[in-house]
């Protein structure tokens, strides 16, 4: 959240940045370290439930626009309400739990496919 506002400015480009006064590779550097160290750390905490971060992101950028400012916080409410609702149905649908995983993979793999289905019509 901190560094949101440099995410946007990111997102226009190195020489953009670079005219703003942004030291563009100090900030992406930042950005992957701290990106990298938040998601080891959801892992070893949470387990593996990765389809979150495919499906998620895509879905809060449909809600809430491109600007990271607004979109970070919605992308963690989405995500921690969708784990609530892939935890009641993991729980509560068959007679055994089911591992959260498997419920995300059900949402996420179509999702995925379609997403890929869509982003492989702006390549040919």
């Amino acid at each position: 959240m901190i560094l949101s506002d440099y995410l946007n400015i990111l997102s226009m480009g190195d020489e953009e940045a670079r005219a703003l006064g942004i030291n563009a590779a100090a900030i992406r550097f930042t950005l992957i370290v701290f990106a990298t160290l938040i998601s080891g750390l959801t892992v070893v905490v949470g387990g593996i439930i990765g389809w979150v971060g495919l499906v998620i992101p895509h879905i809060s950028r449909i809600i809430a626009g491109p600007d990271n400012r607004i979109l970070l916080p919605v992308t963690a409410i989405l995500g921690a309400a969708y784990l609530l609702v892939a935890d009641d149905i993991a729980r509560l649908l068959f007679s055994v739990e089911i591992p959260i995983g498997i419920v995300t993979s059900l949402v996420g793999i179509p999702f995925f496919a379609l997403v890929l289905k869509k982003a492989g019509k702006g390549w040919n």
